[in-house]
């Protein structure tokens, strides 16, 4: 297998804390089939070791965001104690950068399901619709692009464990493929803006647009709030006491109290809280 050198990076903490849903457990490591390719890649120490089913790069340093400035990160967020622990749980962790459809179908997939309903949901749909690759002797599949799921029926998807997230992955997917939403596009806009482009989607939300702006998109100072989070904020800070109960006016606050890195500051809290048990997941 190939190896890459890493440094401050831990790859299970980081695939594991429930931000990307486009890795799966393979072994000793993780595969992924959603990259144009087949992916496996597993940690031994301060190296990566990996092997692709083509000879075409894969870019891990980008997609694992191994050029982060981490110190400077944990630094810029560190608060107070809550934070520290959970900064001090994963200090390794780091926000993915995940392909944009994958990573909006999975989260559209989120609503109200736990971690392996959603991995199961999404490999449903990489079987069903997914291109195959021949990888170490086997057939693994990839997620599909945008037209499959566009001309899927809202039956055929039911059949993969949506549910009544079905017909909002058909009208997004749709949505794409007209070009109403654009990946490039979101790419070049602020924050504030590609936010609000992907709520234009069907079935898209806050909590949903702004995990897509964080963990495909690039944008890390996106602050998605789910029950967890908001039982984290309400015990150990009261930067939402006078925002009012608004999604917008929470995000605006935790912004404003995190700076620029406030998704990371998310990512610490969410993985440290959930490996407490103490929240239920929906």
């Amino acid at each position: 297998m190939k190896h890459l050198e890493v440094h401050r990076f831990n790859l299970v903490d980081t695939i594991e804390c429930g931000q990307t849903f486009t890795w799966v457990r393979e072994g000793a490591g993780y595969i992924n089939a959603d990259l144009g390719q087949v992916v496996y890649v597993e940690q031994r120490g301060n190296v990566l070791l990996y092997e692709t089913s083509c000879s075409d790069a894969v870019p891990l340093r980008r997609v694992f965001r191994l050029e982060d400035p981490l110190d400077e990160i944990q630094t810029n967020i560190r608060r107070d104690g809550i934070m520290q622990q959970s900064i001090d749980f994963a200090p390794d962790l780091r926000v993915v950068n995940d392909p944009f459809f994958p990573c909006l179908i999975s989260f559209m997939c989120s609503t109200c399901k736990n971690i392996p309903a959603i991995h199961r949901m999404m490999g449903n749909i990489r079987m069903k619709w997914g291109p195959a690759y021949k990888f170490r002797g086997k057939t693994v599949f990839g997620f599909p692009q945008p037209e499959q799921l566009a001309e899927a029926s809202v039956k055929d998807l039911q059949k993969q464990g949506l549910g009544f997230r079905a017909k909002y992955v058909k009208q997004a997917a749709g949505s794409i493929v007209r070009g109403e939403v654009s990946e490039s596009k979101l790419r070049e806009m602020k924050y504030t803006d590609a936010h609000a482009a992907l709520k234009a989607l069907h079935g898209v939300g806050d909590k949903v647009a702004d995990c897509v702006c964080l963990f495909s998109l690039g944008f890390l100072e996106a602050f998605p709030i789910d029950v967890w989070i908001e039982r984290v904020i309400q015990n150990h800070y009261d930067i939402f006491i006078e925002t009012g109960k608004s999604y917008a006016k929470k995000s605006i606050a935790a912004r404003g109290y995190f700076g620029k890195y406030s998704g990371y500051a998310q990512e610490y809290l969410y993985y440290f809280s959930r490996s407490q048990g103490r929240f239920p997941e929906c």
